[in-house]
């Protein structure tokens, strides 16, 4: 088949509106040449907060022959697409002011220490990270030329306003420079309006709330259609039910905490936004139950921004390292932090939350699973980084971190192992991934705890 598309292409609507498309045969004309344009991997950072229960987490048996703890049991049917990790220490919190929570988020991903500050952590004042975050390092190299350089998403931020600050060092895990926070977008409304926003104007964001969107394209989608194949057709009406689900996720019964809610004066847990590019008005934090919906809808929308090359880079945020969400369909009514250990440390809790954001963890890997470029998973061209602030919730733990990584970034990781790396720095394991994404340095964030990449890794 001739080229007949750009892989740009977006089917265009009245107001701005505009729906990308995934890979499809007709933007390249031979494998090979698809296999060029599918060649730049993307980058995922999951992110659970509190560490978790050890016992339950560690797999047992060898390298390749493992089995995946009990609270990890929703992956084991996906063990072939993860590398598990133990043996990591977070060096980097040894230095530094602050509480471990808050020296944990700072450090995860930049490598970096938090200075003293202005910001309370119930273990010193602090100020933000010394550093840029991983994740924004390598947007600079593999999507910078995209309509986001990268995605920053949450469900449950900031989960308690520490000293009425939004944004503080024990909520923050992205920095676009040091000392810079990038806070994350929490409504997922407003998340699935930048999506369909056109590269060349603003949504009519009315227009979204009252008339389908694929109504708004049928007439390209039409035009479209009839120069396609049989399977060019077929994925891009999966493609568009999925935008359709994601809709329906927007609009039935039930989805008030996607909508813009009136807080009222009492309430003082604002996520003002504004001076970011993130901000996006109020979301109530008050109700814990719509936390599972919310988060499989922003899961949604991030799968499709990374299939329609909108972004190579994203991070999913669920919470933060205050943890003080509950977890009411699971039948724990005490927030996440009361069990790590404000009202005394609860194993059988910390398990059951772990074994639910695994489960999570699962949707979020076979959604990269279902979406199919030239022959290929999506998630074989990505690689998710699954991070926590804390190892031991109890005792603050931070050493033998409970690390993971899914995908191969177009086979430039190995998955399907259990690596221990046996007291190695998690600096290392920031150095080792940077190099996968081609950024050419032994070392990364603060060099005293960098010996070079970590091996194994590829």
């Amino acid at each position: 088949m001739n080229r007949v598309l750009d892989r740009r292409t977006l089917l265009r609507g009245a107001g701005g509106i505009a729906i990308g498309l995934p890979l499809l045969e007709a933007m390249v004309p031979l494998r090979r040449a698809s296999a060029q344009a599918t060649s730049t991997p993307r980058f995922i950072v999951y992110y659970s907060p509190g560490g978790t229960e050890m016992s339950t987490w560690r797999p047992s048996g060898t390298e390749t022959s493992f089995s995946l703890g009990t609270s990890l049991s929703p992956l084991e049917r996906l063990k072939q697409h993860l590398l598990v990790m133990n043996g990591l220490n977070l060096d980097v919190t040894s230095q530094g002011v602050g509480h471990p929570h808050a020296k944990g988020m700072g450090g995860l991903l930049t490598g970096e220490i938090l200075p003293a500050g202005p910001y309370e952590t119930c273990g010193g004042k602090s100020g933000f990270a010394l550093g840029r975050s991983l994740d924004q390092f390598i947007g600079d190299k593999i999507s910078a030329d995209l309509k986001f350089k990268s995605l920053e998403l949450a469900i449950r931020w900031p989960s308690v306003s520490l000293f009425n600050q939004t944004v503080h060092p024990g909520n923050t895990l992205i920095y676009s420079a040091p000392g810079q926070p990038v806070p994350p977008q929490l409504n997922p409304r407003a998340v699935f309006d930048r999506l369909f926003t056109s590269l060349d104007g603003g949504t009519d964001a009315e227009r979204v709330r009252t008339q389908s969107i694929l109504d708004a394209v049928k007439g390209e989608y039409s035009l479209l259609s009839s120069k396609l194949g049989a399977t060019d057709r077929r994925t891009l009406e999966a493609h568009l039910e999925g935008v359709r689900e994601m809709e329906k996720g927007l609009t039935q019964p039930g989805g008030a905490a996607c909508a813009v809610p009136d807080l009222g004066p009492e309430l003082d847990l604002p996520y003002a936004g504004g001076t970011s590019e993130g901000g996006d008005g109020f979301v109530d934090l008050s109700n814990d139950e719509p936390m599972p919906r919310t988060g499989k809808l922003m899961m949604d929308m991030l799968v499709h921004a990374m299939a329609c090359d909108l972004t190579r880079v994203g991070t999913l945020q669920w919470a933060d390292s205050s943890a003080n969400n509950t977890f009411p369909w699971l039948g724990l009514q005490d927030t996440h932090h009361g069990y790590q250990h404000d009202r005394g440390y609860r194993a059988d809790a910390i398990s059951s939350i772990q074994t639910w954001y695994a489960s999570q963890f699962a949707y979020f890997l076979d959604k990269l699973l279902e979406v199919q470029e030239n022959g290929q998973p999506l998630l074989d061209s990505t690689l998710v980084f699954w991070v926590t602030e804390l190892s031991r919730p109890e005792s603050h733990d931070q050493h033998d971190m409970p690390l993971m990584l899914a995908g191969s970034a177009n086979g430039r990781v190995r998955p399907g192992r259990w690596l221990n790396f046996q007291g190695r720095s998690h600096n290392d394991l920031l150095v080792a991934i940077q190099n996968v994404f081609g950024i050419d340095s032994n070392t990364f964030g603060r060099a005293e705890f960098c010996t070079g990449a970590l091996p194994g890794l590829t």
